[in-house]
């Protein structure tokens, strides 16, 4: 991911898009949150297309809440990232909408590895990413204006950042992440063989 990000930040620079230090290394800190994000939802190609869908929404909530809860602590950050880093996130909606279409991302990813494709996960991730916009509207009083001019691009990279980042997330996690899982875990057995975990 440091490798991709570097390339990226150096076509902008080459191309004289500014960029400032700042809104870099929040970037940086941005994408291994959207990485952390997909390990801890389990998204990886393990095999075939075997959807388990959830269709109903709120019983599982009720059910299980400490799962709803940490659903939703997971799409926090996402809520205080989007208008840190982008001018253009200045609204609920739009937060809404990018939590919304992240988490979907991630139930259709589902589909064909490990877990269930679950509408309470869509719920509570978008809520989540709201609650995270709700701090960030509270923490914003406290960081200087000369800060987030720093730290924040407006414009048209505000649009094709953020999927950019995203999908290749995504596809980092669904391709390369498997080699480098079966290299650092793999486990000699006492004959001499390897077990790949």
């Amino acid at each position: 991911m440091i490798v991709a990000l570097l390339m990226y930040y150096t076509v902008l620079i080459a191309a004289k898009k500014k960029q400032t230090l700042a809104h870099i290394i929040v970037s940086f800190v941005f994408c291994f949150y959207l990485i952390g994000i997909l390990t801890m939802t389990g998204n990886c190609l393990w095999g075939s297309f075997s959807p388990r869908i959830v269709y109903v929404p709120l019983v599982d909530m009720i059910s299980g809440p400490k799962d709803t809860f940490l659903n939703m602590l997971l799409f926090v950050p996402l809520g205080l990232f989007l208008p840190l880093l982008y001018g253009k996130y200045d609204r609920l909606p739009k937060i809404a909408f990018a939590g919304f279409l992240i988490s979907l991302s991630i139930e259709i990813a589902q589909m064909f590895g490990r877990g269930a494709t679950d509408i309470n996960d869509l719920i509570t991730n978008t809520v989540g990413a709201c609650l995270g916009y709700g701090i960030y509207k509270l923490l914003r009083k406290a960081i200087p204006d000369s800060w987030m001019k720093k730290i924040q691009v407006s414009g048209v990279q505000c649009y094709y950042e953020v999927p950019i980042f995203w999908i290749s997330s995504l596809l980092l996690m669904l391709t390369v992440q498997i080699s480098i899982f079966h290299v650092l875990f793999a486990v000699s057995k006492p004959s001499g063989e390897i077990h790949v975990w």
